[in-house]
Formats: structure tokens, sequence, C-alpha cells
């Protein structure tokens, strides 16, 4: 999801019509119980049976949850599984030489990364930092660290040493947990809709990503989600049973926008809804304020996917899973508004949020250490 102010770190000016009267994943802000109970009362029936969709309440790890490991490393992931979450939430970056790089950036971030040595002697586009992941091949990815500490996140453990992973790594590292058939993925494409040149093109994306799936096996366990729009009837042609999640925000669903793919904003007179309709999708996926990081007690303050909001998007028959929270109040009003999951950068705050709630909270997995026996707690 979006770093910047426009995109997972900013919340979408949501224009629906009157009968809503609204508008509009993130920087700011074990029990024994059967994970696939209904969560809520406002949860839909038909939400609940929704094939490559969680049957539950959707605790979901943005990048892995990077507010307590660094995002999207090995790390993040192990501890995820291990902590107990629904669903691993991640990006993918395609390299030049067409590898899925699980990554959020679109270039490589002095902030999060360091060189060491270019792949082959002489490289004349060494250093690494700071050029497009698209303009770097596997094995220049593979030369980096991405190990720094970020210091809007105070608690998070850096990993040490930490290199890019691919996407077939994150589907490997489940299977070692024995979590193929329980933990479910949430994978980004993350096309630059307004920087095109930036990054593959949509069918470049859906084709690797949907490969990778194939060959781990896990397509009942996987859900695309997307700001470009254009993702989403490639996805459908060639996997129509694969669920896809809309993203938006403020600077991406307003007129004229590079990010909507076919849809008119014009035509469906800004209306979400129907916009979501057009595509075909099955979860909505809004930043969850506007402007986003709003936090209870601020002027402005009012959740999108608020209690009428999820009503109506329910009456529709989509999901609705807002992002990124991170704030422990914020996480308890939006379960008190009916919304069927969450995406945080601290899936151990939403646990115990959920916790306190008495709702079921999602299985966990360990690896033993001295037999690489995989056990799973219930």
């Amino acid at each position: 999801m979006k770093t910047s102010p426009l995109r997972r770190g900013a919340t979408l000016a949501l224009t629906l019509p009157l009968v809503l009267g609204l508008a509009a994943c993130s920087d700011n802000s074990g029990d024994k119980k059967d994970s696939t109970a209904t969560v809520t009362s406002t949860t839909t029936t038909a939400a609940n049976h929704v094939k490559g969709l969680p049957n539950g309440f959707d605790l979901q790890a943005h990048r892995g949850g990077r507010g307590e490991n660094t995002e999207e490393s090995a790390q993040a992931f192990r501890h995820a599984l291990e902590l107990g979450v629904t669903t691993l939430e991640f990006d993918v970056v395609m390299s030049k030489d067409g590898v899925p790089v699980v990554w959020h950036d679109p270039e490589v971030q002095a902030e999060k990364c360091r060189d060491t040595a270019p792949a082959t002697p002489g490289d004349h586009f060494y250093p690494y930092v700071g050029k497009l992941l698209h303009q770097l091949t596997w094995a220049q990815l593979q030369t980096l660290r991405c190990d720094k500490k970020l210091a809007k996140f105070p608690a998070q453990q850096a990993a040490k040493d930490n290199r890019m992973l691919q996407l077939k790594d994150v589907f490997a590292l489940a299977k070692k947990y024995g979590a193929t058939k329980e933990i479910y993925y949430n994978i980004e494409t993350k096309v630059e809709g307004e920087h095109r040149d930036w990054s593959a093109a949509p069918s470049v994306f859906v084709n690797a990503i949907l490969a990778a799936v194939k060959d781990a096996g896990v397509q009942d366990h996987v859900m695309i989600q997307s700001f470009d729009w254009r993702t989403f009837p490639l996805v459908k042609a060639a996997a129509p049973n694969i669920p896809l999640v809309m993203l938006w925000d403020e600077t991406t669903w307003l007129k004229g926008s590079p990010w909507i793919g076919d849809v008119s904003y014009e035509e469906v007179n800004g209306d979400i809804l129907k916009a979501a309709k057009k595509l075909g999708v099955q979860v909505l996926s809004p930043g969850y304020t506007n402007p986003y990081g709003l936090l209870p007690g601020q002027r402005e303050y009012k959740l999108v996917a608020d209690k009428e909001f999820v009503q109506a998007a329910h009456k529709e028959g989509f999901r609705v899973v807002p992002w990124t929270i991170n704030n422990k109040d914020v996480l308890a009003q939006q379960i008190e508004a009916g919304v069927d999951g969450i995406i945080t950068d601290y899936p151990t705050m939403l646990r115990k949020v959920m916790e306190d709630k008495g709702m079921p909270l999602p299985k966990s997995f360990t690896v033993k250490k001295k037999t690489k026996e995989v056990t799973k707690q219930d």
C-alpha cells in the first residue's frame, strides 16, 4: 500500500451519494477459539462464504507487521505466523528480469536499504540505492541489505542483514510452518499509476503473481489488491475465482484519475459502491479516515468505513477491510462498526483488542527448532 500521502499514507476522499451520506494500507496511527466463527452480528452471511476469503474476522498484518519487525522480511512473516494472524498482507514489485519481489516502494530507499557490493565486477549501475527496482535485476537486488530500523516505528525489531524476498519465498515459509491450508495472502500489485515507466505493466504483475500462486498451490488462499484498477479485469480473466480487493484514497478516486482503469468517476457520480460493482471486486479497502491518519478527538476525525458505510457495502455483497490502523481506540471503533477485517502494522495490538472483545483469535504456528517438526497451536 502507498507510503506517501498519496496512497497508504492517506485516505481517499470518497464521495458517495446522499443516501450513504459519507466520504470515503498505512503509516499512522492463543485461545482455543474457532477462528472461523462469525465475529459480529453486522457481518453479512453472504460475505462469510466467498471462496478465497477467510470466514471470520480478518486480521491482516500489514507488510508482515512492520510496526513490530522490518517490513516484508522473513523475520516479520515468521513473527506474524507465530503470533497468529489471518492474513499476510504485502506488496509485489517486478524486477527488471521479471521476478516478483516482495517489496513496497518503486525505488530502493536509503532509509531502508544499504548497498554492499556490485552484483558483478564493474557494474556501471552500482550503487543500487536510489534506483528503481524495475531497473534492477534480481541478482542486483540480492546484494542489498534492507535492515534499517525506521524512526516512525520505534518498537520495530530490525532484521539483521535482511534481503528482499521473492513471492515464492513467502509461500515456502508458510509451508514450513504448516500454515499453507490456514493462512491467507493479500497481495498488492505495486503498479505505479501516475508514473507508469516506474513499474512493469499490470499484465506483467498479474502473470507473474498468478504463476507463483499456482506453483505454490495456494489459489484458494490468495486475494489480489491494487490501487491501479487496471489489475482487476486481468485477474478476473485469468483466475476468476481469486477475490479482488479494491484500494483507494483521496488522490486516486477522483475525476481524471490515472488509477481507476475503465471506471468513469462522473458516470458513477463518485459512488464507490457503483465503481466496485462495475469492477466486480469482492472487498472494499479504504484508508480509515479522510484525510488519512486522524485520531479520535481531532476535529475532522470520522471513520470512512463507519457503520452506515459498512451496512451499505454488506447490502451490496461486499466485504470491508480498511487500512492501515495502528491505534487501539480506532481498532475498537472499526470492529464496532462491523468491518470484516482490519489491516494493521501492529497485529499484536489488534489481537489484544479482539481478545478484550471476546472475539475468536487466529491460529498461531510454531516450528520446533530441534526436530523441525511443525506444530499448529489452536
